[in-house]
């Protein structure tokens, strides 16, 4: 009974020790009040909430940060879309008189915020406030959010087999306006869809004992047939789709740059689109792994196509798989 007393009265103690110790903590969802964020409508191109767009449409961020009790000594400008990390630019607040309210207009498109560049879909934006450390006192716990109307179509993982002689039943023949495949027996029949074959020959650098293969791709329009195997001379109409000479490199820009129709339209602009053929020699400079292709079609649309692989089946048939943007 003797412990059993001296044990409840230990309890006690504890209880009360640790009543007398216990703390208010802060609360994250009123600890920074003393900065809010206004969202002006200034112009008819201002988001002050939610705002949808179209490709190729200028939207202006018109904003006004106060701070009542800290001096403000620069602000941050957040970018978040999808599942991306969210990117970050610092920008100094250099006029000593705008401590305690600032106000400024970011509009987009804008180089100096590559990251803000506008995409397909929902973007969203926030304004933070730092003080004279670098540390962040409030961003008014409000954002603003674009949504860009669709103005491109993807196509992903589409296989393009190289073609078979003997059967010609591999779809070896493209569609860039709905990533459709055909082989050599249904294609003049399709020939008003068809943009592409591709075929593989020796690369310059091949040898008999190292045999490599370059791959590349010729339009139904070419003025030579580089696949003498394929008839393509009955096929009717021949679509005149233009291509650029495969680009290496090319994985980041098809997947964070080229995210309108816009964007793709720029970044094929950058190349010579005057090709009905590729004409490369080494199997790294041709339709190969991480390359892309740029292209213009007959309706005047721009797109790329990136190559994800060139590899085989389990029957050991060779094929080439792609992704594609093409604008709407």
């Amino acid at each position: 009974m003797k412990t059993k007393y001296i044990y409840k009265v230990l309890i006690g103690l504890c209880v009360v020790f640790c009543a007398s110790c216990k703390k208010e903590s802060a609360n994250i969802f009123n600890m920074f009040e003393d900065v809010t964020v206004t969202f002006n409508n200034s112009d008819p191109r201002c988001v002050t909430d939610y705002k949808v767009i179209n490709d190729k449409e200028e939207v202006w961020i018109d904003f006004t940060l106060n701070s009542a009790k800290e001096d403000m000594y620069s602000y941050v400008f957040e970018v978040s879309a999808g599942t991306q990390q969210s990117t970050r630019y610092t920008i100094a607040i250099t006029d000593p008189t705008q401590r305690r309210n600032f106000s400024a207009v970011i509009k987009l498109p804008n180089t100096t915020f590559p990251a803000a560049a506008l995409r397909d879909g929902k973007q969203s934006y926030r304004i933070c406030a730092l003080n004279e450390k670098g540390v962040y006192i409030g961003d008014g716990y409000k954002k603003v959010t674009v949504d860009v109307n669709p103005s491109f179509m993807i196509y992903a993982n589409r296989d393009i087999f190289l073609p078979d002689t003997v059967a010609k039943s591999l779809p070896s023949f493209f569609s860039l306006t709905d990533a459709t495949g055909f082989s050599y027996t249904n294609a003049a029949a399709n020939a008003a869809k068809i943009d592409f074959g591709i075929y593989r020959k020796p690369g310059s650098n091949s040898t008999a004992q190292t045999p490599t293969w370059v791959v590349n791709l010729y339009s139904p329009s070419v003025a030579t047939n580089p696949l003498t195997v394929y008839d393509i001379s009955g096929f009717s109409p021949k679509r005149t789709t233009k291509f650029s000479q495969p680009v290496t490199g090319q994985a980041t820009a098809f997947l964070t740059t080229a995210i309108s129709g816009s964007s793709i339209e720029t970044l094929a602009k950058a190349r010579a689109i005057t090709f009905n053929e590729t004409t490369q020699t080494l199997p790294a400079n041709g339709i190969a792994a991480g390359n892309a292709v740029f292209f213009l079609t007959p309706e005047g649309k721009y797109g790329m196509m990136y190559i994800n692989a060139v590899t085989a089946d389990l029957q050991k048939r060779p094929y080439v798989n792609v992704s594609i943007k093409v604008q709407r």
